[in-house]
């Protein structure tokens, strides 16, 4: 909280310089905002890990006026139990169920002051300090009740015209609800790191007998990046001393718009830990009836200094070794040829639309070594609502589908729209070589495949500003572990 206490000194001394006046239109210009949110998952349509789970939560922020270029603001986040939730489904295999990506640590309503800042506005740029959310190609969340949120400066500079620049010191992070899906379900539990969830968030557990529940963490508390990342070095990654002491990390994007054409670039330099390069670029044409965007991206990623002695690169010796859920080893992949942080992926995607139609067809490809994924973001085409093994070293996958307007049938605001994807990872059959973090020579190398087909519909109330409604089925497959899981959700939101 030492930067809360250091934003309300600031707004003290702000207080006496300004005068009482002053400060009163200050407060009187504010403006109040946020959304009420519900997520409700139907366990009679669901199984395996994703069976039953139902919240209500939601934002309320407030910002000031400004004076003299000077404003303040605050928001708060909560989550809180619907009383819907079948919670003699929490012990089920040993398992949590959702109520982990809905909940808090220990699977209870939460409240966090999850924003806490100060901007300063000149000409076109604006200076934030504090606590807010940082919405990044790396960085940003998929819809959920509490986003990820971050600690730190960030400069948002529009003075050229048609670019934004934005740079940027994230000092902490604090985990959002998703952060549990993102980690054990979307991250098949040995590849999180991959997924949107670092070893700074940690799941909890259920046990499957007794149904007591050992709290997890990275929630209800911000951590400095370092150990948001890459952990702690305790048992279970709670208890002990952050496992890479860093400086944070430094971000820098270039984004440009101009007629049919965008493109930005975003390098991350994670202090003592690795460097992230991606950037996309969109072009927008008519082809006739139809009107075409062609897309592509790359994503580069390598380490830093000595990672490859430090701790962190300890932390992730768990990525190359996949074990059955009885804890079998199952096979190996690798985090890099040169036994540290080196990866790469590039991808394609075409969109039409055509009327009340619109189509789309993306293929990615990795090689080498696994993205380390920790903070959030998913830029990548062909991922899906819950699978992200594009991320995952040597994965192909190319994902396909349409989305249809019910306008000109007389029901505005109503989409329906289909997508499924496919990934095959080359992984090594056997287990040995392990601690290298190469493939071993003359070893079989396998295939693993897995799909997701997802079916959505999305219905923004016209006569409702803010109001819309998402239900959404999802089947997912792995044939190489026999794994499948079927999914249902409806989410509600009004933003005001």
């Amino acid at each position: 909280m030492k930067k809360v206490t250091v934003l309300s000194l600031s707004a003290i001394l702000a207080t006496q310089l300004m005068g009482a006046e002053d400060l009163s239109e200050m407060i009187k210009e504010g403006k109040a905002g946020g959304y009420v949110r519900i997520h409700h998952i139907e366990p009679a349509f669901s199984d395996t890990v994703a069976a039953t789970g139902s919240v209500i939560g939601g934002k309320l922020k407030y910002q000031t006026g400004a004076l003299y270029g000077l404003r303040f603001g605050a928001a708060m986040y909560t989550t809180q139990d619907t009383g819907l939730t079948k919670w003699d489904y929490k012990t089920r295999d040993g398992y949590s169920q959702v109520a982990q990506g809905l909940h808090g640590d220990d699977m209870k309503g939460y409240a966090t002051l999850g924003e806490a800042y100060a901007s300063y506005h000149l000409s076109n740029t604006d200076l934030t300090y504090g606590r807010q959310e940082f919405q990044t190609p790396m960085t940003q969340n998929a819809v959920t009740i509490i986003p990820n949120l971050f600690e730190g400066t960030v400069a948002k500079i529009k003075e050229i015209p048609d670019f934004t620049v934005t740079a940027a010191h994230i000092t902490k992070m604090q985990y959002g609800t998703r952060a549990a899906t993102d980690a054990a379900l979307i991250g098949d539990g040995v590849y999180a790191i991959t997924s949107g969830a670092g070893f700074g968030f940690v799941s909890p557990v259920v046990n499957g007998t007794t149904g007591v529940i050992t709290p997890g963490f990275g929630k209800e508390e911000f951590q400095d990046m370092g150990e948001a990342t890459f952990g702690r070095t305790g048992t279970g990654g709670i208890g002990g001393s952050a496992r890479m002491d860093t400086s944070g990390v430094t971000a820098l994007g270039i984004e440009y718009k101009k007629g049919n054409i965008e493109a930005r670039v975003w390098d991350y330099y994670a202090h003592e830990m690795y460097n992230t390069i991606y950037a996309d670029a969109q072009y927008k044409l008519n082809a006739g009836a139809a009107k075409v965007t062609l897309e592509a991206q790359a994503l580069a990623q390598s380490d830093v200094g000595s990672f490859s002695d430090s701790l962190g690169a300890t932390a992730l010796n768990g990525l190359k070794m996949v074990k059955t859920p009885s804890g079998t080893n199952l096979y190996s992949t690798r985090l890099s040829q040169d036994k540290e942080i080196d990866s790469m992926v590039w991808g394609l995607q075409a969109k039409a639309a055509i009327g009340d139609w619109a189509f789309n067809a993306a293929y990615t490809d990795s090689s080498d070594g696994h993205v380390i994924n920790a903070w959030g973001g998913d830029p990548l085409y062909t991922s899906t609502i819950f699978t992200r093994n594009n991320y995952r070293a040597d994965t192909s996958a190319y994902k396909v589908g349409g989305e249809y307007n019910f306008s000109t049938l007389g029901v505005k605001g109503l989409k329906f729209s289909i997508n499924h994807a496919e990934y095959h990872s080359d992984v090594q059959a056997n287990t040995t070589g392990l601690s290298s973090g190469v493939f071993t020579t003359g070893a079989t190398v396998l295939n693993e495949k897995s799909s997701e087909t997802d079916y959505m519909l999305y219905y923004v109330v016209p006569s409702v500003k803010g109001l819309w409604f998402r239900l959404f089925h999802v089947e997912r497959d792995n044939d190489t572990r026999n794994y499948e899981q079927s999914h249902t959700r409806l989410i509600a939101n009004l933003s005001f």
